[in-house]
């Protein structure tokens, strides 16, 4: 790796903006209040739980607690690049060293962590430091959207209550009071779906978005047989596995006739299973399939040319699979590195996979942060692989007897491409 060559690519690619298009950032409280709501965030406590599994559970309402009983632990995972992304927070943002993170000083952390981060200020200072002009974010179609700025954040509608919940009455009942009456025929269900469909767009609506677990098939369902499984449903019989997976196909369609209706990308996010970790700590019992086909999704992509689909995938597998389909395909996006893929070793192999086979419409990153603090060390991660990936591209183009050479120019513009230009072109982002 020539050194000096990455440094100079990461120094020009880190002065680009950032566009975030996938958080669970709460706009109405986007940043942490002190260090104890930094540790809460599942990778830390599904971490140290992994490395010292305690009986019990962590004191999530108790932020100084939580920071007195995680903070010794965190050498236990120093190796990690979650500790890495802690350590970028505590110099960036706290002004506090790494050496400075021992056991014995967990009061002196936490207390400068209110002092920086419980001020009013703080998060506009932050994204002004951070450079951050574009965050999306995650919400369900009862959400509170009054009052959003939706010159900075776009809400992004969680499809999951339409698709994977509606066989259980209370999400049912949810549905039916947004909507105003019973959700007793089809009509009504694509009724709610425009509904919610119609409030996101009101408040700047980026997109619609799903996490779908693995090998999900798409098929056409006709209104008829649809009607005849929501009666079912109505009358509390348990769909069976056939019926369940006719029921979600048909769902998904009409959710991407609501996408063509009103313009907006569907980004899936494929391929997790729920709930397999009886012991684990909140958001941290998933895991996924390795044996994921995306041919599941034929019908969809096939059936809706005019919808644009930005991918996610969590399986390396699944990543090789994405590039081809995204290599044929008008309409499927490569987007991001999801979850388990949220790492240097899988976002450098993506990366030039990517770059060597799909045309110039990927997306190349997002956060999944649940803080605005953690959109910085994460996105430096991914801007640093790129540099890197590039830096190489770079010097094999000079040397290789059938690549066209790269320049350092040009290098630059892939990553503004991948980090600015696609997302706004791909997912509709004005003013960038």
């Amino acid at each position: 790796m020539n050194n000096a060559l990455v440094k100079e690519l990461y120094e020009a690619i880190d002065a680009l903006p950032i566009v975030d298009i996938h958080t669970h950032v709460n706009w109405k409280k986007p940043t942490a209040s002190n260090i104890g709501e930094i540790l809460s965030y599942h990778y830390y406590t599904e971490l140290v739980n992994s490395a010292d599994f305690q009986e019990g559970k962590f004191p999530f309402d108790d932020p100084r607690e939580l920071t007195r009983i995680i903070l010794p632990k965190l050498a236990l995972i120093r190796n990690t690049v979650q500790y890495d992304w802690l350590m970028t927070i505590s110099r960036e943002f706290l002004w506090l060293d790494a050496d400075e993170w021992r056991a014995e000083n967990w009061e002196l952390i936490f207390d400068r962590s209110v002092e920086v981060m419980d001020r009013p200020e703080w998060r506009e200072e932050l994204i002004a430091q951070a450079n951050i002009v574009r965050v999306f974010l995650t919400n369900q179609y009862n959400d509170d959207l009054e009052g959003l700025d939706s010159s900075f954040y776009s809400p992004c509608l969680r499809t999951e209550p339409f698709v994977l919940w509606m066989e259980r009455p209370a999400e049912r009942e949810g549905l039916a009071a947004f909507l105003g009456r019973p959700i007793r025929t089809v009509g009504d269900f694509a009724a709610v779906i425009d509904k919610a469909f119609a409030k996101f767009v009101a408040h700047g609506m980026g997109y619609a978005a799903m996490s779908i677990p693995a090998n999900f098939e798409s098929f056409p369902v006709a209104g008829a047989e649809a009607q005849r499984l929501l009666d079912k449903m109505i009358a509390g019989t348990p769909l069976d596995a056939a019926e369940q997976k006719a029921w979600r196909a048909y769902a998904m369609c009409c959710l991407c006739d609501a996408c063509r209706k009103y313009g907006k990308s569907f980004h899936l996010m494929i391929g997790v299973n729920r709930d397999v970790y009886a012991q684990g700590v909140p958001s941290g019992t998933d895991l996924f399939d390795s044996v994921n086909s995306l041919r599941g999704y034929d019908y969809l992509f096939n059936a809706y040319p005019d919808v644009r689909f930005p991918t996610a995938v969590l399986a390396d597998t699944s990543g090789l699979e994405l590039v081809a389909s995204a290599w044929i395909r008008h309409n499927v996006y490569p987007s991001g590195h999801w979850w388990y893929s949220n790492q240097p070793t899988e976002i450098a192999r993506e990366i030039r996979r990517r770059l060597d086979t799909v045309p110039g419409k990927s997306i190349g990153y997002f956060s999944d942060a649940y803080y605005l603090e953690f959109i910085l060390p994460k996105f430096r991660m991914f801007k640093f692989e790129l540099a890197a990936a590039l830096a190489e591209r770079m010097e094999r183009s000079l040397i290789h007897p059938n690549m066209e050479p790269l320049s350092l120019d040009e290098a630059v513009e892939m990553a503004k491409a991948l980090l600015v230009d696609n997302p706004a072109r791909v997912i509709g982002i004005a003013g960038l």
